[in-house]
């Protein structure tokens, strides 16, 4: 599988070039020279990400970005978003990425759905148990976000393992309870 990282910077490329496309495509004022010109600056954007050439895609949108700068008062112009608006900007497209690395024996959607399941209601039990402390209750939070996040991209070995480090947890205050 592709440096998710890696993926992460192609699919912030990929959503930038579609923000400033579609802005600079009704920019009619500017002639059709300039509207042809953001278009083909706009479809090498989407070739180089599609071929994964980060640096070109990332030339491709400085050049959106000076052409876009000239409309910078306008009011529909996309400024630069704040690091949450960034990040859920960009999730939609990462995760679309990382699903199309994974073989389709992954994607399946019963075992996804079994998986997420598991993971709620281990959550749930743990943080009712009377004995769980503050440190066993913030853990099931943090695997069972892991593991749901992991379903979500597609990834279901790495649900599975977050799932078996969950039920461990579970188990470890199951044994105390008995004990």
């Amino acid at each position: 599988m592709a440096d998710v990282y890696y993926i992460w910077r192609l699919a912030e490329a990929a959503q930038q070039i579609d923000l400033l496309a579609g802005f600079l495509a009704t920019r009619d004022a500017d002639g059709p020279a300039a509207l042809r010109a953001s278009a083909e600056n706009a479809r090498a954007g989407r070739a180089a990400v599609a071929a994964g050439r980060l640096r070109e895609a990332l030339d491709r949108i400085d050049d959106l970005r000076e052409h876009a700068a000239r409309w910078a008062g306008h009011p529909h112009h996309p400024g630069e978003p704040t690091a949450f608006e960034h990040d859920a900007r960009v999730w939609d497209y990462a995760k679309d990425m990382l699903r199309a690395q994974l073989t389709s024996q992954e994607a399946k959607v019963f075992a996804a759905r079994r998986i997420l399941g598991a993971i709620h209601h281990l959550r749930r039990e743990i943080r009712a148990r009377p004995e769980a402390d503050a440190q066993a209750r913030a853990d099931a939070l943090h695997l069972a976000g892991r593991a749901a996040m992991a379903v979500e991209i597609g990834h279901l070995g790495a649900a599975r393992k977050e799932l078996r480090r969950l039920r461990a947890l579970a188990e470890r205050y199951a044994e105390d309870e008995g004990g």
